[in-house]
């Protein structure tokens, strides 16, 4: 049974870094060419997740995110088996930048992901509660 336990512990755990190393290793910058031209313009990413503050975080945290066009927002927190535990936002926001606080002072010490969704932009990252 600890065997069968340990096994499920480590696919979670190997599926959550490779989720937020394919959501680190997004290219955030674009080459845009122009044929008529000739030129090349730079032009940065529309969004972006930043890492929770702090982190490690007891009992709260903050969740910071940048967006430079406006659209509907989700901002949801899981756990390892991939449940919601929080919807943290759910709504159209202007571009801007915003801090959403977390309280996880009801949940268990463990690893969690959040992830942001705007248009069609999705990004991951993991925060740790210890207790």
């Amino acid at each position: 049974m600890k065997e069968k336990i340990l096994k499920i512990f480590l696919i979670l755990v190997i599926f959550s870094l490779s989720i937020n190393i394919n959501a680190e290793t997004k290219t955030h910058l674009y080459v845009s060419e122009s044929i008529e031209n000739n030129t090349s313009s730079f032009i940065s990413d529309d969004y972006k997740l930043f890492q929770n503050f702090p982190n490690p975080f007891n009992p709260a945290t903050i969740i910071s995110y940048k967006i430079n066009q406006s659209g509907f927002v989700t901002l949801k927190v899981y756990n390892l088996v991939g449940q919601v535990v929080k919807v943290l936002v759910n709504d159209i926001q202007e571009s801007g930048t915003y801090s959403k606080q977390f309280d996880a002072s009801e949940l268990s010490a463990g690893i969690y992901l959040y992830k942001l969704q705007i248009n069609s932009f999705t990004s991951v990252k993991r925060m740790t509660l210890i207790k």
